[in-house]
């Protein structure tokens, strides 16, 4: 059992070397009829074991292969009508350069490659036929004004950049097509709710702002405040709506109860008998405590809404329910304090207090509901 066993491990062990083995030496990226990857490999091989056999064949066979099957590749997309063929032959004379570099820069693979093929001059060519098409493609697709396409134009005048920065009228292009792609979204002030509280909104409705903006991690999503959409001439693609329902500051609730208490085996007094030896006399004490519960309470509910801008479709409404509750509990007794409950004891040390103005309230009430509105607006916008 013990001999079978490391047979069976000797066998898994040489199969698992003869994949590695062929994986490194581009075997298997050959039998797939990857010509590129394969040449790659061999090469990559040859550098660190000059004397691999197996290494050596696959660049032979592979190398011959990627020239033959990357010319007549290029030579098919050249006679299409493809509006993206400059590109993809960029891309094929590319890798062509590039194995032809790791050929050149591994002695063993350079010794046994004749010729290594180099497409500089193509390459410059097909790069300059490319740019044209990716600029004008971009130029197509802004025409068609949507979003995804103008994602999909800044791309390529993005890729233009990179080759050739100042191609054409490129910069204006870039920011229209930035532009285009943006979605924008007009944060709208709360409805009036007072001159108590105008203050109030106003911080809650900035704070908000502050919150969806700062943490914008978004390339395409923009928030702007109405008068800022308006300095710009700027037509929003959503609306976002805020308001408070059901909306109620300083409720009060009031709740005064007396109780009588009583605590037994206390010190209660001492005497001296006739030797002059000091006793505690023990015995009930008692005491009679009345406890005031003032609550003042906040609530309401914001509804939020998010409303496509052209077709007036809401999108997503959600509403958050919030409560705040002030609280002061104090207490009064007449008696022996001893007698006393600890929960009473400490609301004894209370005193009572002047509640917070209802501003103060309405801070303390909605400013959690603004961050929850916060966070399902940065959600719905995660998908753009």
């Amino acid at each position: 059992m013990y001999i079978m066993k490391n047979i069976k491990l000797l066998i898994l062990i040489i199969a698992v070397s003869a994949i590695l083995q062929a994986c490194s030496t581009g075997q298997s990226a050959l039998r797939r009829g990857d010509y590129y990857l394969a040449t790659k490999q061999a090469v990559s091989r040859l550098r660190s074991n000059p004397d691999s056999e197996k290494a050596m064949a696959t660049l032979l066979k592979s190398y011959p292969m990627a020239l033959d099957y990357y010319r007549k590749q290029i030579d098919r997309v050249g006679a299409s009508k493809s509006d993206n063929k400059y590109i993809s032959i960029v891309e094929m004379y590319t890798k062509l350069n590039e194995l032809a570099d790791e050929i050149s820069r591994c002695p063993a693979a350079l010794d046994a490659v004749k010729p290594v093929v180099y497409f500089d001059d193509q390459l410059q060519k097909a790069n300059t036929l490319a740019i044209a098409e990716q600029y004008n493609n971009g130029v197509r697709l802004l025409k068609k004004n949507t979003i995804p396409d103008a994602r999909e134009a800044l791309k390529k005048f993005e890729w233009v950049q990179e080759r050739n920065p100042g191609y054409a009228d490129l910069e204006k292009k870039l920011k229209e097509a930035e532009n285009m792609a943006t979605l924008k979204i007009v944060i709208e002030p709360l409805p009036y709710m007072g001159d108590v509280y105008r203050e109030n909104v106003s911080r809650f409705y900035h704070n908000f702002f502050s919150d969806i903006s700062k943490n914008n991690r978004k390339r395409f999503v923009r928030y702007f405040q109405p008068d800022e959409a308006e300095k710009f001439d700027i037509r929003p693609h959503h609306v976002v709506k805020m308001q408070f329902v059901d909306f109620s500051v300083g409720n009060i609730f009031e709740k005064e109860s007396t109780t009588e208490y009583t605590s037994d085996s206390l010190v209660v007094g001492q005497y001296k008998d006739a030797d002059g030896v000091t006793h505690d006399v023990m015995g009930v004490v008692k005491a009679k405590a009345t406890v005031h519960k003032r609550n003042i309470v906040s609530r309401g509910i914001l509804d939020v809404k998010i409303i496509d801008y052209y077709t007036k479709k809401v999108l997503e409404n959600k509403r958050f329910p919030g409560e705040y509750t002030w609280r002061n509990n104090w207490a009064e007794y007449n008696g022996d304090e001893r007698a006393l409950p600890a929960d009473v004891k400490k609301m004894v040390n209370e005193k009572k207090r002047v509640p917070p103005p209802p501003q103060e309230l309405f801070v303390l009430f909605s400013d959690p509901l603004g961050s929850e509105a916060a966070s399902l607006v940065k959600s719905y916008y995660q998908k753009w």
